[in-house]
C-alpha cells in the first residue's frame, strides 16, 4: 500500500502490484528482462454511504508495447444485489500486439467471471462450468 486516506467519508487507497508477465516465446526476444514483470498501479475508492466501490488498474511499465486500463465499479442496488460494471481500454502501437493483449484479456475475464460466480455461492453454475475446489462444501 502506497497511500491510504479517508476523505469525505470515503476510503482512498493506492497500491503497487508486481505480476510476472505471460509473454509468448515468440516475443521474448523483443521484451527486455526488466519488462518481464508487470508493475500495476491499483487505485480504489470505497464509499460506504452510497455502497459504491471503484477500482482502477493500469500497467506502469511496458507502455511502449501496450497499455491496459481497467475500471471496475461495484454498487449496491438493493438488498442482497450488487451491480458490477467493467470498463477497459487496451491500446498498442502495433495492431498485432493489441489483438494479442485483447485476446488474452478476454480469456482472463472469462476465468475471472467464473471464479466470481463461485465466490458468490452460485454452486450450480460452478458445476455446469466444471469448476472444482472453489465452491463451499
Amino acid at each position: 500500500v502506497v497511500e491510504r486516506r479517508i476523505e469525505d467519508g470515503k476510503l482512498h487507497t493506492v497500491r503497487l502490484i508486481t505480476k510476472k508477465q505471460r509473454i509468448p516465446v515468440s516475443l521474448m526476444w523483443f521484451v527486455p528482462p526488466k519488462h518481464q514483470f508487470c508493475y500495476v498501479r491499483e487505485t480504489s475508492v470505497i464509499d460506504p454511504k452510497k455502497q459504491d466501490f471503484k477500482v482502477t488498474t493500469e500497467n506502469l511499465n511496458g507502455r511502449f508495447v501496450s497499455l491496459v486500463i481497467e475500471t471496475l465499479r461495484y454498487r449496491g442496488v438493493k438488498m442482497c444485489e450488487t451491480l458490477m460494471e467493467r470498463r477497459t481500454s487496451i491500446s498498442a502501437k502495433i495492431g498485432r500486439i493489441e489483438n494479442y493483449v485483447y485476446d488474452k484479456y478476454i480469456q482472463n475475464i472469462e476465468k475471472t467471471d467464473k471464479g466470481m460466480m463461485c465466490v458468490l455461492g452460485l454452486i450450480d453454475e460452478c458445476k455446469r462450468n466444471n469448476i472444482k475446489g472453489a465452491a463451499p462444501k
